[in-house]
C-alpha cells in the first residue's frame, strides 16, 4: 500500500511540475508582456535612429517641438517597412528633443513600466534596456 501511495505522489508531483510549466507563457502574456516582441522593438529602435540620424544630418536639426506624432511622421519617409513601424506604435512612445538629437522611452502596453529609453544619439545599442536588465522603472517618470 505504501508503494502505492509513493506512486502516487509522484505522478501527482510530476504532474504539477508540468502544469507550472506549460503555465509560464500564459503567465507572462497575461502580464501584457510578450517577450520576444519586445525583444524585436530593441532591433527596430536601433534601426530608427540611424535612420532619423541620417535625416538630421541631411535637413538640419530636429524640430524643437518633437514628439512621437512628428517622430513617426519623419521615420515613415525614411524607413521602408512600414509594417514595424506599426508594430513600434502599439505601445505607449514619448519622444522629446535633446541636444541636437531625441530621447525616446517606450513603455509596456498597459502603461506601466519603461521597456526601453533610448537616446537617438546612439546609433548602435538601446541606451537603458530596463526590461532585459530586469529593472522595473514606471512609466510616467
Amino acid at each position: 500500500m505504501s508503494t502505492m501511495k509513493n506512486k502516487l505522489r509522484i505522478f501527482f508531483l510530476g504532474a504539477l511540475v508540468i502544469f507550472i510549466l506549460a503555465s509560464c507563457p500564459w503567465f507572462l502574456s497575461s502580464q501584457g508582456f510578450d517577450r520576444e516582441a519586445v525583444a524585436e522593438l530593441e532591433e527596430y529602435l536601433i534601426d530608427f535612429s540611424k535612420k532619423i540620424e541620417g535625416h538630421r544630418l541631411s535637413t538640419g536639426p530636429l524640430p524643437s517641438d518633437l514628439k512621437a506624432e512628428k517622430f513617426f511622421s519623419i521615420l515613415e519617409q525614411y524607413y521602408p517597412d512600414k509594417e514595424i513601424i506599426r508594430k513600434v506604435k502599439k505601445y505607449p512612445v514619448r519622444v522629446y528633443p535633446e541636444s541636437n538629437s531625441y530621447v525616446l522611452i517606450l513603455c509596456d502596453q498597459e502603461s506601466k513600466f519603461i521597456l526601453y529609453k533610448d537616446l537617438g544619439r546612439t546609433i548602435t545599442f538601446i541606451d537603458h534596456p530596463y526590461w532585459r536588465e530586469g529593472n522595473k522603472v514606471p512609466c510616467n517618470e
